[in-house]
């Protein structure tokens, strides 16, 4: 029988993957409708106007993402820190929630001009977002959160690789058009402020599952 400090933690779980999943289509249609027709502006971006459109390398970026998300998984799967990546996956999932709000709040153009319309969550996340799901990066804001709870965890031993991760990150969304330079900065604040309301939000969650069970 599961206890029922997990029950609750599963059942919070679901309820935000629910939310999500009812939520990711609708929020997709109704940016891509206001988007259109603006889709073929141009808006002037400092990374953007000062790199050159290399072929293929969206499809770099998005191995990027996806490779800096394996390796994190890894590094506390084999610690054996599993309570991190829980929290981890809640966090993701209130994050999202904090872009559906910048999604809809200001529409802005097709970044890379060869919209590719992520019609729910899971092609939205294969195709970096949907085409007017723009304001916010929410694969960038898992990057910093990432690194934050790697800091967290290694302490400041490995400040280097985390700057590079950080920057390389960065410029890999913005130069390979996925997002505008603004998204990104946007991103790093948001995914900040999780990182340093980290304690607080541990609290919230114990006092939801009824039990201490947070304390990274």
């Amino acid at each position: 029988m599961i206890k029922n400090t997990y029950f609750r933690l599963i059942i919070t779980l679901v309820i935000l993957i629910v939310i999500i999943l009812a939520s990711e289509s609708f929020i997709n249609k109704y940016v891509y409708e206001r988007g259109k027709p603006i889709n073929k502006v141009v808006i002037p971006d400092i990374i953007q106007e000062n790199t050159p459109k290399i072929p293929y390398l969206d499809v770099i970026s998005d191995i990027f993402i996806w490779f800096s998300g394996v390796i994190f998984a890894a590094i506390f799967l084999f610690n054996g820190q599993y309570k991190y990546l829980i929290f981890y996956f809640v966090i993701f999932l209130l994050m999202r929630l904090v872009t559906y709000i910048y999604f809809i709040s200001t529409t802005l153009p097709d970044s890379s001009k060869n919209c590719v319309f992520g019609s729910n969550f899971f092609t939205s996340s294969m195709n970096m977002g949907s085409c007017n799901n723009l304001g916010i990066s929410g694969h960038f804001i898992n990057i910093v959160f990432q690194l934050g709870l790697l800091y967290r965890y290694y302490g400041s031993s490995y400040w280097l690789l985390y700057i590079i991760m950080y920057l390389l990150g960065f410029v890999l969304i913005c130069a390979s058009r996925n997002h505008y330079t603004i998204d990104c900065l946007t991103s790093t604040f948001v995914g900040l402020f999780f990182i340093y309301e980290i304690n607080n939000i541990q609290k919230g969650l114990n006092y939801i599952i009824g039990k201490k069970y947070f304390n990274i």
